[in-house]
């Protein structure tokens, strides 16, 4: 009898235990329901990818510098006299117009003493130049006559044999002729003329001021002509040819200008494997040190999409949306514009993310925003 109870106890304990495992299960199936009906699907924006032809662009940055540019010192000293235009920044001046002028009085008539001299020793010379030597004495007269301490020297008469300028060489003529053509030279440093038409963008004088011989004056520039300094890829060396155009822009993109490549460097940095390009520029808006962004045209790249940047993930992989969930793609950055990058690889017609999406991961549940 204690046996047959001992087995239906048992059968009743298993029973038991069968049910109360259904109903533990059945409430874990409800509760990973209930939780996957409450998870959100997250709304995404996506956009068809259609394959065009766009231009290849090569784009760079460069700080623009005047084409024509004088950094001026004084090789003499003297005291800074006043000219008709003050050597002050932003004034202009004309070529041939006087930049600087230094008191040179002193030095003027140290010049004409020397004149002076060499007129007293042709001089000198006449009387034994018209007994030995006839033939010549005329012409060295006359060239006497014609000097002048007030005005510049001109060049001695030229020699009609040996005998005659051993002659001249023993009266010191030579040395004397030399000495005032080499202080003539050094007057003409006392004023300093424009080269070209410019602007003053850099002075550190002032009228009154005694100016030291190596003494910066300051700076002289032509702001007709710019020139932008570019380092662009060496990849790229295949579309950089003189007479290239360029399209410029400034930093805030608020103007546009039309450059042209005038130079390129026959040298790669072997360090940035890149290449100096030189973009000459002209506008009467464009100033000494300003920054410019350059845009190269290089020809058409067929079948590509352009896409924002910050939508490439780690090794150049995209998200695409199919059938409500998200799969990567391999793509191919061909050009990089700005902020947005053309790419090879994508079908005509599939759908791209066009956002950034926090934790996404292939397979994952989306809807597409309307």
């Amino acid at each position: 009898m204690k046996k047959y109870v001992s087995i239906v106890i048992g059968v009743l304990v298993v029973i038991m235990g069968v049910l109360a495992f259904s109903l533990l299960n059945k409430g874990n199936n409800t509760r990973t329901t209930e939780i996957i009906a409450k998870t959100p699907i997250k709304l995404v924006k996506v956009k068809p990818v259609i394959l065009t032809n766009i231009p290849y662009a090569i784009e760079g940055t460069g700080i623009l510098q005047a084409k024509e540019k004088l950094e001026l010192y004084s090789e003499v000293q003297g005291m800074l006299q006043k000219t008709n235009t003050s050597f002050k920044i932003g004034n202009r001046f004309k070529k041939g117009q006087v930049l600087i002028a230094l008191d040179s009085k002193e030095y003027v008539a140290q010049i004409k003493s020397a004149r002076s001299d060499l007129m007293n020793q042709i001089a000198a010379m006449l009387p034994d130049m018209e007994i030995d030597y006839p033939n010549i004495y005329k012409k060295w007269e006359t060239y006497l006559e014609n000097l002048n301490v007030n005005l510049s020297i001109s060049e001695l008469p030229k020699f009609s044999s040996n005998e005659e300028k051993l002659f001249v060489s023993g009266k010191n003529i030579y040395s004397t002729y030399y000495n005032i053509r080499n202080l003539e030279e050094r007057l003409a440093k006392y004023h300093i003329t424009a080269p070209f038409n410019g602007i003053v963008t850099e002075s550190e004088v002032h009228v009154g001021t005694l100016i030291r011989s190596g003494q910066k004056i300051g700076e002289f520039v032509d702001d007709s002509a710019y020139e932008l300094q570019l380092s662009i890829p060496a990849s790229e060396n295949k579309f950089l040819e003189n007479g290239t155009k360029v399209n410029l822009q400034t930093i805030d993109n608020s103007q546009s200008f039309s450059g042209v490549i005038i130079r390129v460097n026959g040298k790669i940095n072997k360090d940035t494997q890149s290449v100096i390009v030189i973009v000459e520029v002209s506008d009467k808006s464009l100033k000494d040190g300003q920054y410019l962004k350059a845009k190269i045209d290089g020809g058409n790249v067929a079948n590509v999409f352009k896409i924002d940047n910050a939508l490439i993930l780690e090794n150049n992989m995209v998200y695409t949306v199919r059938e409500n969930l998200l799969e990567l793609k391999p793509v191919k950055v061909v050009n990089y514009q700005g902020d947005m990058v053309v790419v090879t690889g994508l079908e005509e017609g599939i759908l791209i993310v066009n956002q950034s999406i926090a934790n996404a991961y292939p397979g994952m549940l989306v809807e597409i925003s309307k």
